[in-house]
């Protein structure tokens, strides 16, 4: 893994390891992450080479961080380096050049001094570094397990590589997310680091060595130089013999003259000498920084870079941490094969009925898109250990005659039922429904000689995973899975993670479709306008017979409506067996043991409603709003089909209002609306319900409803409003979104 690949995983990695509540990604968004890149890693091209682990740990990464990025663009822009890291890299050297050609102190403008304390110090110093370099390539390096100091030049990377002044702020997840990167940055990539950091030194040491032959050679285009040296403590002998020394790199480059003691002697300055034509010298001391800084460190830095560029495209990652073991497992399909022990069809039954919510595609569990797979098969009960074929034995000369001449021996007792050959085999864990409490001794011998994993399931037979605890209702389907998990191989734990996944998304994808339906059939109801041609407002409409027959023209347009609403809410109800794999052989018991536990009638007489408010000025035509107390549906089953097949009916007002014809316009109000939606979500719980063979309805059913979907009325206002004004089709998803959320909650609410 290159350099900008491993920055990436590690800053996701950071991400999601401090981001435990989902302030950042959010559980949703991280499953659709890792189902997205399952997708593109598994269903590649015929042909295409597989993807490997490392690879599509940096593809998932690109994902996390793109999702976070939405929300958090400057916690996701760390995956880039800052631009001025880079700009450093070349600043620094250049800095070092500049300060070369402005060093003034090797003498005066006019002369070049042999002994200059800074020439001969860039000397010293970088022979030094050579010396300290080589002595450290050569050292023995601890290998005995023991906690080594960091080197100086991590922390100098450190510096360059990351924003050092970050604090750990509790409550900011992107913050501490921030932290984390950094330190795990600086972790993995210190070995890069002090290889950067090596080149940038070398270069600039070079670079300031170079800034001195500049400033000697540019300054003697101008300027005579004289050559010479003066010193308090030295003298010819000493100054000669460091010339001397200076002389032999300087003749790897260019042979120059001999000189003595005697010619060093005439170039004291103190006693007016100096050699007036300084161009050997100079050459030689150009040649001698060439030989001993430049070319030795432009090695050394390209040597780093060497290494540099090596580690960047081979990051140290460490994929064997929980969190990327996690993440590889993605890459490989999880297939778990149940085995079914029962003593009675009932058991069996009732138990597929809860887990198995598609019959007709058994033994098939659940499946996702990727090729994760969970199956159940039968395995025949047999109340003893299944004794296997015995071969004939024995020691005679007739054995050893068959040995001889390999004729097979006899075989004796009877052959094993090749299912529980199968079973024994292929199987990964074995589910005992146990009904009675002789079942589980019974099943016994069976089990320990299939020699599987048991979860042991209680039908009634006490002991074991309760089947009440998880088969009501979908949102308790974890409580099975989970006990599936715990019985398979620690190995295989993390990859039937995918199982659950594709579990879940089976009964989300199942909920929303669900949802659909329940929002169409709301916002079709919203969307009835009746006009009722029941005359304006006069005098006249004081009398007892125009009164009538004005709130009979209105009674037949609430009719209509009511009609229209039947017809809807038939088509949900529908839907809602369909999803769900309810017969429709069921839906008159499912429509009765609705009516009969939750159907409250609540007639009321439309001629004794009257008017809850008349406008004056009826010389001027206004038209006025007529609100009735309640409708009366006349029987029952009228009632039952309004609201959804007998749900709570809620006594809702009917809103009338002029039309620009003068006709009296009939809807449904708020009230009645909010009152179909409770009665919707109880079919939709009831349907759950009888679907896992859980017909009788729950009493807590009516007040979780109305519980949770009063603190939503406001919201919902909107969309009844939005529907009477705009398509259906525009609203139907979003709306669906919030059913989902209120459905979600009310079921979470009775199993908690």
């Amino acid at each position: 893994m290159d350099e900008p690949a491993a920055r990436r995983v590690l800053l996701a990695k950071a991400i999601e390891t401090t981001d435990g509540e989902g302030a950042l990604l959010p559980a949703s968004e991280r499953d659709q992450v890792d189902l997205r890149a399952r997708q593109d890693a598994l269903l590649a091209p015929a042909g295409a080479a597989p993807v490997a682990a490392q690879e599509f740990i940096h593809m998932r990464a690109q994902r996390v961080l793109a999702a976070v990025g939405v929300h958090h663009p400057w916690l996701a822009s760390l995956q880039e380096p800052r631009p001025w890291q880079t700009w450093l890299e070349w600043l620094v050297p250049l800095a070092a050049l500049i300060v070369g050609v402005a060093t003034d102190a090797i003498g005066n403008p006019h002369r070049v001094d042999l002994v200059s304390l800074p020439l001969l110090g860039i000397v010293a110093w970088n022979i030094t570094m050579y010396v300290i370099l080589f002595l450290g390539a050569v050292w023995p390096r601890r290998t005995d397990g023991a906690t080594k100091r960091r080197s100086w030049l991590a922390h100098v990377g450190r510096l360059s590589g990351g924003v050092p002044g970050l604090r750990r702020r509790e409550g900011d997840a992107a913050m501490q997310a921030a932290v984390r990167f950094h330190l795990d940055w600086f972790r993995a990539s210190q070995s890069v680091h002090i290889e950067r950091v090596k080149r940038v030194l070398h270069l600039s040491a070079a670079a300031w060595a170079l800034g001195v032959i500049l400033s000697l050679l540019v300054r003697g285009l101008v300027v005579e130089y004289r050559v010479g040296w003066e010193s308090t403590f030295l003298g010819p002998q000493q100054v000669y013999a460091i010339l001397s020394v200076l002389r032999l790199p300087a003749l790897l480059v260019h042979q120059f003259d001999t000189f003595t003691v005697n010619d060093v002697a005439q170039m004291r300055f103190s006693e007016g000498g100096g050699a007036p034509v300084g161009a050997p010298w100079v050459w030689m001391y150009v040649a001698l920084l060439v030989t001993v800084v430049v070319l030795p460190r432009l090695v050394l830095a390209t040597y780093a870079a060497w290494r540099e560029q090596r580690l960047m495209r081979a990051f140290p990652i460490d994929t064997h941490e929980p969190y990327f073991e996690r993440i590889v497992s993605l890459l490989s399909s999880m297939r778990v094969q149940l085995g079914l022990v029962v003593h009675r069809n009932a058991d069996r039954e009732r138990l597929l009925r809860a887990i198995a919510p598609d019959p007709q595609h058994l033994p098939l569990l659940v499946n996702s898109p990727v090729g994760d797979a969970m199956s159940i098969v039968d395995i025949p009960f047999v109340a003893a250990a299944p004794a296997g074929p015995v071969l004939e034995s024995g020691t005679g000369w007739l054995m050893r005659l068959r040995t001889t001449f390999r004729v097979a021996p006899r075989v004796e007792g009877p052959p094993i039922d090749p299912a529980l050959l199968r079973a024994r085999e292929e199987c990964d864990a074995i589910v005992h429904a146990a009904g009675e409490p002789g079942d589980v001794e019974a099943a016994r011998p069976l089990l320990d000689w299939l020699g599987k994993p048991v979860v042991r399931l209680d039908m009634g037979a006490g002991g074991g995973l309760r089947f009440d605890e998880f088969a009501p209702c979908w949102v308790r389907d974890r409580v099975f899975l989970n006990a599936i998990g715990e019985a398979l191989p620690s190995a295989r734990r993390s990859g039937f993670e995918h199982i659950r996944r594709a579990w879940d998304a089976r009964n989300d994808e199942r909920l929303h479709r669900s949802m659909v339906a329940v929002a169409d059939h709301l916002l079709v109801a919203a969307k009835q306008v009746e006009e009722a041609h029941a005359g304006t407002l006069s005098v006249k409409s004081l009398m007892p017979a125009e009164r009538d027959a004005q709130a009979g023209v209105r009674q037949q347009a609430m009719e209509r409506i009511v009609k229209q609403l039947e017809a809807s809410s038939a088509s949900m109800s529908a839907q809602l067996r369909t999803i769900h794999g309810v017969d429709e052989a069921a839906a008159g018991a499912l429509e009765h043991r609705l009516e009969e536990r939750f159907h409250v009638q609540q007639p009321v007489d439309a001629p004794q409603a009257g008017m809850a408010g008349a406008a004056s000025g009826a010389a001027m035509g206004a038209s006025v709003d007529l609100l009735t107390g309640g409708l009366t549906l006349g029987t029952a089953a009228a009632l039952g089909a309004l609201v959804g097949g007998g749900a709570a009916y809620i006594a809702a007002a009917w809103k009338n209002r002029a039309s620009p014809t003068g006709a009296t316009i009939v809807q449904l109000s708020d009230e009645m609306l909010v009152a179909l939606l409770e009665a919707a979500l109880l079919r939709y719980v009831a349907t759950v319900h009888w679907a896992r063979g859980f017909p009788e309805p729950d009493e807590r059913w009516k007040g979780e409803v109305t519980a949770r979907v009063e603190p939503a009325r406001a919201l919902l206002s909107g969309y009844w409003s939005a529907a009477r004004s705009q398509p259906v089709d525009r609203l139907v998803q979003p709306l669906a979104q919030e059913l989902d959320r209120l459905a979600r909650a009310v079921l979470n609410h009775m199993y908690p």
